[in-house]
């Protein structure tokens, strides 16, 4: 990791962490490349989630299509126009169904805001970022005024909680502890803020590994499913944040 650059997330990176949210979450595990149209649809009943990615899907991926459902990944899919399940057109994931550049500049406005961006060189490969916690207005990906109840009923000290927000490195950078480093600077930013807590929403095992390893081997406690996006939703206390290892790992890379 020697050559490798963190820095400190502000507005005049808007531009440079757009394209690369829009290479991280493209490719595995995630695939939002692009999107059944019907996806949009205000009825639950008719909407068809399914996504479609140019690359192969791994034969045990964990969100295989499912026909009955209409979610799902569909791989290899570049000369699809439609979808192979209701016909409807396929839409871009990005900017079309979700414009990542304003969910970046929401989270930027955020009280509490620490975020961190992975460069190699100059070409930027992956971020983290999170926040206080939001107690009365909803984002793009979170309705906090309902989530933020269910965390105080949870026994979770919303004004000193720090809720993990994006975690993301582009696919062929995977699999060698940039992930960690990403996860580990943010985290050790709140650390520092004093927060008692961490909370993140999450159904990615890698995302969860991660987190045990930076919280001294420690499970997350799990608190509920979000009732709007079927997640679950774990809580770290950073009392069990495992300091000497993770200053250990940032004095091995560049920060600024």
């Amino acid at each position: 990791m020697e050559s490798i650059i963190v820095r400190k997330i502000s507005p005049k990176d808007v531009e440079k962490l757009s394209s690369v949210y829009k290479g991280v979450f493209s490719g595995f595990p995630w695939y939002e490349e692009r999107v059944c149209s019907g996806v949009s649809l205000p009825n639950k009943n008719e909407r068809c989630n399914v996504q479609y990615t140019s690359r192969q899907v791994p034969t045990d991926y964990q969100w295989p299509l499912n026909k009955t459902e209409r979610t799902g990944v569909v791989g290899n899919a570049n000369g699809l126009e439609s979808c192979v399940l209701c016909g409807r057109d396929l839409i871009d994931f990005y900017p079309t169904f979700v414009n990542q550049d304003d969910l970046i500049k929401e989270a930027l406005s955020k009280e509490g805001f620490i975020g961190y961006l992975l460069e190699d060189g100059k070409t930027p490969f992956g971020f983290s970022w999170g926040y206080k916690i939001p107690t009365e207005t909803r984002t793009k990906s979170i309705n906090f005024p309902l989530i933020a109840p269910m965390l105080d009923s949870a026994g979770i000290n919303l004004e000193r909680t720090f809720y993990g927000a994006e975690l993301g490195i582009v696919e062929d950078k995977q699999g060698s502890g940039r992930g960690l480093l990403a996860s580990a600077v943010r985290l050790n930013g709140a650390r520092l803020q004093d927060y008692e807590n961490f909370v993140v929403r999450t159904k990615n095992e890698r995302v969860l590994s991660i987190l045990r390893r930076i919280f001294s081997g420690q499970e997350g406690r799990l608190l509920f499913v979000d009732p709007e996006k079927n997640a679950p939703w774990y809580t770290w206390g950073f009392e069990s944040f495992d300091k000497e290892r993770i200053l250990n790992l940032l004095s091995t890379v560049e920060q600024e």
